[in-house]
């Protein structure tokens, strides 16, 4: 294959591109500079320096490429190599592993970013809960964005300026504003740390879903967490495989395999049985990236150390090598460790403001160190919760709130009379258990081996899991990224035009186009089509050698050495002769 392999200059590997980087906070995307040798851990360590990011472990960078399917840039090849063909050439910046344990992070950054993603699923139905989960946690969001409620900052409606839940209405805002009004004196911080705790004892923490089908053709999603893999239909979790129960992981074209220890009878626990369980994906791309995510979030859950990962294969055939992986990276249990010997000062970092009406309070940098005790409580008296905040500064609390730059309308005493007494008819109706928090989903027995079926939510509610699997989040809106492809066109213009000594401006060369790399992207042969043609040419040389052989009356030693190598063939060569000679004498 290295005769039509083109000889790489040192030209061509000094030569520079650019990638576009964009962030959990959509704050103003950065542009990365990486050669064709760079691999893809020096630019998401490039992008973690730029954000003050130490534990980036649970990091990644994530593209779409031409056939609308989403890829995590692996870190051990070539960048060059990973986005070439990808227009625009743009990385999401996302969380790729959701820790176990959120509150285990050392850093208040690292958790904020953390809270940032799991905003985002929220947003976008992957964090799918009751209504009362996801009201409190966007009264959580609310507090972390504008602080405690103030009737003269926080105007009617305000809830509805925010953009929290799928298919947010109005009812939602109600009860999120008397939420709002309950979890009063929190900072940022608190606030964000209480966001984190709850989302992680929600089923569908961390969940990334892949849309399949099972064995009955019925559409399903397929979630792959830190506990194993979840499959979930209409509103339930269906099943639930955990990675000790999951001994294999594999991908055979359109469908993925899960080879699962189950126990043969309930009486006799000790008997296991093996059972592989296959899933229809999409498309062949789209099953091959559910078995990497989920090979590699068993070995970054699962693995006490990373020294000798195996290198995994699955999806080969006669006509295809198949797909290979090995993990690369630390563990969650490294990782944990690495972040107890994190000895610097809590770095200071600038919250973004989701809305520029309401500006964030005086004390939105107080770091939580001692976060993980904060406690939930209930208050009889006025049904909601109370949280008690432990070692918050009384000055943090009592700090003078700035003057908010929202324009305040002008309402009727009798409209807003109105509104306060609807809102208090609708809390008095609901009693106070309609703002109690649920700590767990509720659970529902079916004839299962494995954990028993539940339901995302309430019970009597009809809300589906239809979480957002689209790439639109992770694409270029403005389009000012350029692909590679664009790139490398822009350098060779450049470099023509500087080998001609031409001036950008003469009209006279300015109307002479360079189609240079056009005709060698027409004239390229990719290495699969080399690989085709010699398999083709073999067969058909063997083919036309062994009728040579077989047919011909030739007497030579070699050719009586190859006809006693192909006796077999003898039957086959007699059922032709006699099919010729019938063929003949017909005509």
């Amino acid at each position: 294959m290295t005769l039509f392999r083109k000889s790489k200059s040192k030209g061509d590997l000094q030569q520079e591109f650019q990638t576009t980087v964009r962030f959990l906070d959509d704050s103003e995307p950065i542009q990365v500079p990486f050669t064709k040798e760079t691999v893809g851990q020096y630019v998401l360590d490039k992008v973690c320096e730029t954000l003050n990011l130490v534990e980036k472990d649970y990091f990644g960078l994530r593209y779409v490429d031409t056939e609308k399917q989403r890829h995590w840039l692996d870190p051990t090849k070539t960048v060059y190599k990973q986005l070439k063909g990808v227009s625009p050439c743009v990385l999401c910046f996302r969380v790729k592993f959701y820790p176990a344990e959120p509150m285990k992070l050392h850093e208040e950054i690292t958790r904020y970013y953390l809270f940032l993603q799991l905003r985002r699923d929220l947003h976008h139905g992957r964090l799918l809960c009751s209504p009362q989960d996801a009201n409190l946690l966007a009264a959580y969001i609310i507090q972390s964005e504008v602080g405690d409620y103030d009737p003269e900052d926080h105007q009617a409606g305000y809830v509805s300026e925010f953009k929290m839940l799928p298919n947010q209405n109005v009812q939602q805002e109600e009860q999120i504003h008397e939420l709002h009004k309950t979890i009063a004196g929190q900072v940022p911080a608190e606030a964000e740390a209480n966001f984190l705790k709850k989302a992680a004892s929600l089923d569908t923490y961390g969940v990334d879903p892949h849309k399949v089908k099972d064995q009955k053709n019925n559409q399903m999603y397929l979630g792959v967490t830190h506990q194993g893999i979840m499959t979930f239909h209409g509103s339930r979790r269906t099943q639930i495989y955990k990675w000790s129960q999951i001994k294999k992981l594999a991908f055979e074209g359109k469908t993925f395999i899960a080879h699962v220890n189950v126990n043969e009878d309930a009486d006799t626990s000790h008997k296991k049985k093996h059972q592989p369980i296959g899933y229809k994906c999409l498309s062949v791309a789209a099953c091959k990236y559910l078995w990497r995510c989920a090979v590699e979030q068993q070995f970054f859950f699962t693995l006490q150390n990373s020294f000798h990962t195996p290198k995994i294969r699955s999806g080969g055939s006669l006509f295809s090598r198949g797909s290979k992986f090995r993990f690369s990276g630390r563990c969650q249990n490294e990782a944990y460790m690495a972040s107890e010997d994190i000895k610097r000062k809590e770095p200071d970092f600038q919250r973004t403001c989701s809305l520029p009406n309401f500006s964030r309070k005086s004390d939105a940098k107080i770091h939580m160190r001692n976060s993980a005790n904060l406690s939930i409580t209930e208050d009889k008296n006025t049904g909601g919760f109370r949280e008690n905040a432990v070692d918050v500064p009384i000055e943090a609390r009592t700090a003078e709130r700035p003057q908010s730059s929202r324009p305040v309308t002008q309402e009727t005493p009798v409209m807003e009379e109105t509104m306060v007494q609807q809102r208090a008819d609708r809390v008095q109706a609901a009693g106070p258990d309609s703002m109690k928090m649920n700590g767990g989903i509720p659970t529902i027995s079916v004839s299962s081996p494995l954990d028993s079926e539940t339901r995302v939510g309430e019970a009597d509610t009809t809300q589906l899991y239809e979480p957002n699997v689209t790439v639109e989040e992770d694409e270029d809106d403005e389009g000012v990224a350029k692909s590679l492809e664009e790139q490398v066109m822009d350098l060779e213009k450049e470099i023509e035009q500087t080998h001609n000594h031409v001036q950008p401006d003469t009209p006279s060369r300015e109307t002479k186009p360079t189609t240079r790399p056009v005709v060698q992207a027409k004239g390229s042969c990719s290495c699969g089509k080399i690989f085709a043609y010699t398999f083709f040419s073999l067969f058909f040389t063997l083919t036309v050698s062994a009728c040579v052989v077989m047919f011909s009356d030739i007497d030579h030693p070699l050719m009586n050495e190859a006809r006693s190598h192909l006796a077999f063939l003898e039957p086959t060569r007699d059922f032709i002769r006699h099919k010729y000679e019938e063929i003949v004498n017909r005509l």
